[in-house]
């Protein structure tokens, strides 16, 4: 048997959300919907999975697929986190006192 230890062979089904972070610098991922917002800090992207908030420095769009959606980025990641798919929009303060 022969390990390969560079670059194995992975397989990922069709349509399931696979997460990829190497060294907190370099994130790969898959079924990505949509990148709703982004900035060297932060990315909001909605996943197969929900809406995934991914925080850091220097944060960059280095690959994008969207046909496939496939997302690569680069930078200093610091944390992500998932948010609740049917969430109600976050409203400001004038529009929560005006309503």
């Amino acid at each position: 048997m022969q390990y390969q230890a560079e670059h194995p062979s992975i397989t990922i089904p069709s349509g399931d959300h696979v997460i990829s972070l190497r060294n907190r610098k370099r994130m790969d991922l898959t079924s990505v919907k949509s990148i709703e917002r982004f900035d060297a800090e932060e990315f909001a992207v909605k996943t197969s999975q929900g809406h995934l908030s991914i925080k850091g420095e220097e944060l960059r769009i280095v690959h994008l697929d969207v046909d496939k959606g496939l997302l690569t980025l680069e930078g200093h990641v610091r944390t992500f986190q998932y948010d609740d798919e049917d969430r109600e929009p976050t409203r400001n303060f004038l529009h929560k006192l005006f309503g």
